[in-house]
């Protein structure tokens, strides 16, 4: 915008200066004559509006600026935690609200009934483990024995 009204401001300071350079450059010095006030309005001031409105018509299409790095840092950043410790300085007291129970049911339940039941929809697949003899004895025998002499001796 600042750069059309730029635009526009030379256009009417070029055609107002061609009209002065044509009319000092046409010299064509008639015999003096009484001045007659026959048009009702400045031509002058017609033709600059003329000129004007018509420079306003053009469009002008800019070429794309490059993008300038010029700043070592980020702006948006800098702002955003200006405006953070700004809203940290200030201090907001609010008035004690009184309890209203407007929830008629208990929050926690459901959001751990909500839990229990999205947990077993999940399908575990285990892989079939290796056998791994890590027991150095018998628990069969063992069973055994203590099963025949509890066995034995209950009798």
């Amino acid at each position: 915008m600042k750069t059309l009204l730029q635009i526009t401001a030379t256009a009417t300071l070029i055609v107002a200066l061609s009209l002065n350079l044509n009319a000092s450059i046409l010299n064509l010095e008639p015999e003096d004559e009484a001045y007659i006030n026959d048009i009702p309005f400045n031509t002058e001031e017609v033709a600059a509006n003329y000129l004007y409105e018509k420079a306003l018509a053009v469009q002008f299409e800019m070429a794309e600026e490059e993008y300038i790095d010029d700043i070592p840092f980020n702006t948006e950043c800098i702002a955003a935690d200006c405006l953070y410790k700004k809203a940290m300085d200030v201090d907001f007291e609010f008035e004690e609200e009184a309890y209203i129970d407007d929830i008629p049911f208990d929050t926690y339940e459901v959001a751990k009934n909500y839990r229990y039941e999205k947990y077993l929809k999940n399908v575990f697949v285990f892989e079939e483990e290796a056998y791994i003899d890590d027991i150095p004895f018998d628990t069969e025998e063992i069973f055994n024995q203590v099963f025949f002499t509890v066995f034995y001796y209950s009798k």
